[in-house]
């Protein structure tokens, strides 16, 4: 039993400039403003010589590379938790580019103060390690999450095809509505609370920062509880899940959307606090692996096929030069259809060279807790997988922690439609889904 366990927790702020470009979309929007800041949290944790910790960011997504370049500075510097920090983003789709996508590269300056920031928080995170008591539970809630992709009436798979459509048959899968929580106290006092949830971070759009329904989750536990204890969200696999139930007619986007989520999940936690059971074997261990994520190959049928809509649709434009949205990938606009044949097209003309090796780090507590990252949006199938083969009771999942590789699914989600899975050249092979899992498990043995 270990009973110097100790904790650490330090806040920056990564808000962008006004006009900085925002991430989340096929195409950058400049920011217009702030509906609320965006932050960077380090939580570290020691038993004895023992120590790790946890870095989670208000941006959609985080690069490998990018990640590796911090994890060097650490080593440089003699930091003690160097290689043993789990670096998460919350996914939000209102923050900067911290990601080269569709094309458009992040700020290099930001990348390099945001570089600063984390080692800095970290190391005012360490320096603050004092003694505390560890806490574990877990909820449930099932109505704010539906899986996003469904079979039509005519056999295919079709992300978002939009309220109330009438070809609808049923959802592909299903959701995962279980919450695992950690809570650290310091002097009987909640100190840091982390939730495992599984939900897309995508309810605002538009041009003004924030960081989604994760933030307003912790400004109103903050608010009920009545002090300012940080939350960390780890997002749990969510690639084939989101917020939108297609069976009510209401608007489902804007920053109010993202207030009821928010503090729906908030009610939730609060009211399961109760439950909270004291960990006694807090020992510290943590562990990597790296996993192969080569690329998707494409079948001479499809090639032949994405060509063919090529061609049909090759002269298509965008009406009035507007933005496309996930609702125009649904319904079949030609310009979209173009876009992405291109992108297919692309997979056997234009391929990424060379191997792509990706990194996983467990983090664990005595034989209660763990946390093991995907550096992806893994759809939830792969999440049971993992957890069902845990041997810790409570198993939180970090997607989109340690880089961020795209959508991941299992091999029967690919070949039938869904935009996650349509073919590009960064698009993870149908068997990265189960590398992962194999990689995730080796990890939590």
């Amino acid at each position: 039993m270990m009973s110097n366990f100790e904790f650490g927790f330090a806040r920056e702020d990564i808000t962008p400039g006004y006009g900085v470009p925002l991430c989340g979309y096929f195409n950058p929007r400049p920011n217009k403003g702030a509906y609320d800041r965006l932050a960077l949290k380090a939580a570290v944790f020691r038993t004895g010589s023992e120590c790790a910790a946890i870095v989670s960011f208000d941006l959609c997504m985080v690069d490998s590379g990018w990640v590796n370049e911090v994890d060097s500075a650490l080593a440089a510097a003699g930091s003690p938790l160097a290689g043993k920090v789990l670096f998460c983003a919350t996914h939000t789709h209102t923050g900067p580019y911290a990601y080269a996508l569709f094309g458009y590269e992040p700020d290099p300056q930001y990348m390099k103060d945001l570089a600063k920031k984390t080692v800095f928080a970290l190391d005012q995170a360490f320096a603050s390690l004092a003694p505390a008591e560890l806490f574990a539970s877990e909820t449930e809630y099932s109505t704010l999450a539906f899986n996003r992709r469904y079979i039509m009436k005519n056999g295919k798979t079709l992300t978002n095809p939009g309220k109330l459509n009438a070809d609808i048959d049923h959802p592909e899968g299903g959701i995962d509505p279980l919450i695992p929580m950690l809570e650290i106290r310091q002097h009987g006092r909640p100190a840091l609370l982390i939730a495992n949830i599984s939900n897309h971070t995508d309810t605002i759009g538009g041009d003004y920062v924030s960081a989604d329904w994760p933030g307003i989750m912790e400004k109103e536990i903050q608010h009920e509880l009545g002090f300012e204890l940080p939350v960390i969200t780890i997002i749990a696999p969510q690639g084939n899940i989101n917020h939108f139930d297609v069976n009510t007619p209401g608007n489902q986007t804007g920053y109010d959307e993202a207030k009821r989520i928010g503090k729906g999940y908030a009610g939730c936690i609060l009211a399961s606090l109760y439950q909270m059971k004291k960990v006694e074997n807090t020992a510290i261990a943590s562990a990597t692996c790296e996993f192969e994520a080569p690329y998707l190959q494409l079948t001479d049928e499809e090639y032949a096929e994405a060509k063919r809509i090529y061609e049909e649709n090759k002269d298509a434009v965008m009406a009035d030069g507007r933005d496309f949205t996930s609702e125009d990938i649904a319904k079949g606009v030609p310009f979209v259809k173009k876009l992405f044949a291109e992108m297919a097209i692309g997979c056997r003309e234009n391929p990424i060279p060379g191997r792509r090796v990706e990194k996983q780090i467990m983090i664990s507590f005595g034989e209660t807790a763990a946390i093991v990252s995907l550096p992806a949006e893994p759809f939830v199938e792969i999440g049971f997988a993992i957890r069902e083969a845990s041997r810790f009771p409570y198993t939180m999942i970090a997607a989109l922690g340690m880089g961020e590789i795209g959508y991941v699914g299992l091999p029967q989600h690919y070949g039938n439609g869904g935009y996650e899975t349509s073919p590009s050249r960064t698009l993870a092979d149908r068997t990265v889904g189960e590398n992962m899992i194999e990689g995730a498990i080796k990890l939590l043995k």
